[in-house]
């Protein structure tokens, strides 16, 4: 890593000690740095990733206290010599823009995916890519790991931007529950988060082994509070970035909410517009194959949805994506299977770059959901845990399409948010499709 060193230092002079762009501008013609397979510079990144990257470390939650500070003063030791964050964001940021070019293999793109990356990657544009509030911090934080669940929230009260010093208090003698519903009550008071809360809800019902099964098995919280130690590897249909609008605005001009929590139930205010009457099963393997998700693509791909007045199946590649690129929200993102079928060798690097950047937006976006149909003809991703005949309601506040299940008049449990293709901004009220419903009060439990 010697040559490295020289590289990264002369780099660092040239882009004003931006370690990513230092990182990413070495060309791939350097041959020195740009590992070939089977060379001795090729060895030496993989023993970076298996001797220095998959650690234990990497994975503690308390590591992004760590993580905020100035990269010169966190130094790694071995033995007598010493090196520091600067050179671990460097090597990892490196190793995800080999990523980029065809002739990498898989073992750049378990750096790309590792903590280390995303620590790295949190440290250089955090508040732009991930936000800097609580439910943002807690959410980058879910793939970590500690032995006391209560500091998924506690390691973050001294760097959320939101909080204020009396928001939330560390109290290991509450119950983990309490804990939870106190971030969900702190995010319901706050003007401009609406209801961010209820889109952080997954629930992550377990059968035998790895595969999941069908039905709801809780947590033991209200079914409206999202359990942080759980980490889906899925992007959120919603989000609260001070640089971004809401990618979805399914509630129309009713943007604020009343809700207000009593005991364990959230009370709120909503319209049911539409009913589940079929679910594909849940694709399970989203990092490795995109077949179990062309399964489900409609049999007559020709047909008009005339919801948007797209072919069934333009509609069809825009939901698996959930019309959105979930790493920048942008939207407009449809499905090129041509491009994700390619062979990498003959893809140009600005192809191949897009080919990663859709597959980690597929993966992101129908991982861990399940294709729905609506009664009134509507397609769309729906939480692991839906059941045909599920309920999907517009919330007063909230960004997406809600699941929720009866369980006697009013009350509900809440099963997750969803995206309904063609209904995501607000069109039903545009089209005066709610004028003859009124709103409801909504009880979750």
């Amino acid at each position: 890593m010697s040559k490295f060193n020289v590289v990264l230092r002369d780099g660092l002079a040239e882009n004003n000690d931006d370690i990513y762009a230092a990182s990413t501008k070495i060309s791939p013609s350097n041959k020195e740095i740009f590992p070939d397979p089977g060379t001795r510079c090729y060895k030496g990144w993989l023993g970076i990733k298996d001797m220095l990257l998959n650690r234990p470390y990497w994975r503690r939650t308390w590591i992004y206290q760590e993580a905020t500070v100035s990269p010169a003063s966190t130094r790694f030791y071995c033995g007598n010599s010493y090196f520091n964050m600067i050179l671990v964001s460097a090597s990892v940021f490196m190793a995800n823009h080999f990523t980029e070019f065809a002739h990498v293999d898989f073992h750049f793109q378990d750096i790309a995916r590792c903590p280390a990356f995303a620590i790295s990657s949190f440290r250089t544009d955090g508040k732009i890519r991930y936000g800097d509030s609580l439910l943002d911090l807690i959410d980058f934080l879910r793939s970590t790991e500690t032995s006391e669940p209560r500091d998924k929230v506690y390691a973050l009260l001294g760097t959320a931007s939101d909080l204020r010093p009396s928001s939330i208090e560390p109290e290991y003698l509450k119950s983990l529950e309490d804990v939870y519903t106190d971030v969900a009550r702190f995010s319901l008071s706050q003007p401009n988060h609406g209801l961010q809360v209820l889109g952080h809800v997954m629930h992550f019902p377990f059968g035998s082994g790895r595969k999941r099964c069908s039905t709801y098995v809780g947590t033991g919280f209200p079914t409206w509070v999202p359990d942080f130690r759980l980490d889906f590897g899925v992007a959120f249909f919603c989000t609260n970035l001070a640089n971004f609008e809401w990618p979805y605005s399914a509630c129309g001009p009713n943007k604020t909410h009343n809700a207000r929590i009593e005991g364990r139930r959230l009370i709120l205010e909503g319209i049911g517009i539409d009913q589940i009457s079929s679910l594909s099963e849940t694709w399970e393997d989203n990092r490795f194959s995109t077949a179990e998700v062309r399964a489900w693509a409609p049999k007559d791909p020709g047909a008009f949805y005339f919801h948007t007045g797209q072919t069934l199946d333009e509609a069809f590649r825009a939901t698996v994506l959930a019309d959105m690129n979930v790493l920048t929200k942008a939207r407009g993102l449809i499905a090129d299977w041509d491009l994700i079928d390619a062979r990498n060798d003959t893809l140009t690097a600005d192809q191949h770059r897009h080919k990663n950047m859709m597959n980690v937006a597929l993966g992101c976006a129908s991982g861990v959901r399940r294709l729905c149909w609506t009664k009134a003809g509507r397609m769309g991703l729906a939480p692991d845990a839906a059941r045909v005949d599920d309920l999907l309601y517009v919330l007063c506040g909230g960004q997406t399409i809600y699941v929720l299940r009866p369980t006697c008049e009013g009350v509900f449990e809440f099963v997750g948010a969803s995206y309904i293709h063609g209904i995501m901004d607000g069109e039903l009220f545009e089209s005066n499709q709610c004028d003859t419903v009124h709103k409801e009060t909504v009880v979750l439990e």
